[in-house]
């Protein structure tokens, strides 16, 4: 028995020291920018946080999403700045741990054309929707609304809001799934021969920071505290302009573990491990 004691303290001992010992760490964000623009972006906020954190701090950009998703099935980086449907699944698969976000709430809408006679959102199963393609939120948020994947919308995938407005306008879809603010937004003009068809209820959390459990507790808290620190404008100044934020705050991990499973319908993400 004491043999069997000292051996899993000798197991924990080893793994401590190999978590104390990763000097340096990977940062990584979603390919919907250029590489150039993403350098741009998150640069600033890379040296930021090496400069904080004391570990060297390198950045990855994946040339696409098929390579950036396998790269997060694979658990290939150290901290990430993405999407809720992400974290949420990095933290029930990968163990990581949410510490800050951007503060806005997310939601979804679903318009459709006046002329489709279509009353309620179950009835556009098998019928064609305009969205941005997977794994966009909102467009898994309508697909997670269908848990029979044999009736479900066909998306016509597109590259932005405007652009779903357009491919509904143009007739090549019944319906859109855009952010509700988007089409909130929208003048009367725009929405001519168009209607609201559903608008969830509940919101979601926006872009936020995760991090691995293989970096050391405190250098995550120096992480979070820098993050968290309004010092930090002056480095993500132009990500802030971005998605119309002033600052960072708190995220806490059961605002977003649930929302694994709206990336159930993209493959690899599907398993359940």
């Amino acid at each position: 028995m004491a043999i069997l004691k000292f051996v899993i303290l000798l197991l924990l001992v080893t793994a401590n020291m190999h978590v104390i010992a990763k000097d340096e760490l990977t940062f990584s964000t979603p390919p919907t920018q250029t590489k150039k623009n993403t350098e741009k972006l998150y640069r600033p906020i890379v040296e930021y946080i090496q400069k904080a954190s004391g570990k060297k701090v390198k950045l990855i950009i994946a040339d696409n999403f098929i390579e950036y998703s396998q790269d997060l099935l694979d658990d290939k980086y150290d901290i990430v700045f993405d999407g809720p449907q992400f974290i949420g699944w990095r933290i029930k698969k990968r163990n990581h741990e949410v510490i800050a976000k951007l503060p806005r709430k997310l939601n979804f809408l679903v318009f459709v054309r006046k002329d489709a006679g279509i009353k309620k959102i179950r009835k556009l199963a098998g019928k064609r929707v305009c969205g941005i393609g997977s794994p966009n939120l909102m467009t898994l948020g309508l697909l997670d609304m269908y848990p029979n994947p044999a009736s479900i919308p066909t998306v016509i995938p597109v590259t932005s809001f405007n652009a779903a407005l357009a491919c509904v306008q143009e007739g090549k879809a019944v319906a859109a799934v855009v952010r509700n603010k988007f089409w909130h937004t929208r003048n009367a003009q725009q929405k001519k021969g168009l209607k609201i068809l559903y608008e969830a209820k509940r919101n979601w959390p926006d872009r936020g920071f995760s991090i691995s459990k293989s970096v050391d507790v405190a250098t995550r808290e120096k992480i979070r505290k820098a993050l968290l620190n309004p010092a930090v404008k002056e480095k993500a100044n132009l990500l802030f302009e971005k998605y119309k934020a002033k600052h960072f705050v708190p995220a806490k991990r059961a605002e977003y573990a649930p929302l694994d499973k709206l990336l159930r319908p993209i493959w690899g993400f599907h398993k359940r491990e």
